[in-house]
């Protein structure tokens, strides 16, 4: 599994799922999803997990939605379990899945967070991991999530 840059993902619309080892700061709302039809028909579903942060420590939800026949999802992340976070795309190929969230406002360091996720589709679960690089200073952390098809 590769790592690649994550920023965003609400629901990762089927990616949605993970990410957001920071914070951040939207809510649900629907997902570009980019990938052709019969990629995007391996997630279609609903979809329910969690993240973990590595070096934040911090954990939550993730929950995402895609229909057959729609290149949009719905679904959110939350950071802390309380501020939603909005997922700018997700991408799925060959059961391999990225996307990005829109940047958003790290709590514990008051400062903007980009962050990225990567994971891999096997029967009905999708896990992976993500990076969270902090703009100003250039660190970078890391985290896993997972979800499973309802």
């Amino acid at each position: 599994m590769r790592l690649v840059r994550l920023l965003a993902i609400t629901t990762l619309s089927v990616s949605s799922i993970l990410t957001a080892a920071a914070c951040g700061g939207a809510g649900t709302k629907e997902v570009e999803m980019k990938g052709k039809d019969p990629d995007l028909a391996t997630l279609a579903g609903e979809w329910e997990g969690s993240y973990t942060g590595n070096e934040s420590g911090r954990t939550g939800p993730v929950t995402f939605s895609l229909q057959m026949g729609r290149h949009t999802a719905e679904g959110t992340v939350l950071m802390g379990g309380e501020t939603p976070l909005k997922i700018e795309f997700v991408s799925v190929e060959g059961g391999q899945i990225s996307g990005k969230i829109d940047p958003y406002m790290d709590p514990n360091c008051s400062c903007e967070v980009e962050t990225e996720f990567l994971g891999t589709l096997e029967g009905d679960t999708i896990s992976g991991m993500f990076t969270t690089k902090v703009t100003a200073q250039g660190m970078v952390q890391t985290g896993t999530w997972q979800v499973t098809r309802k």
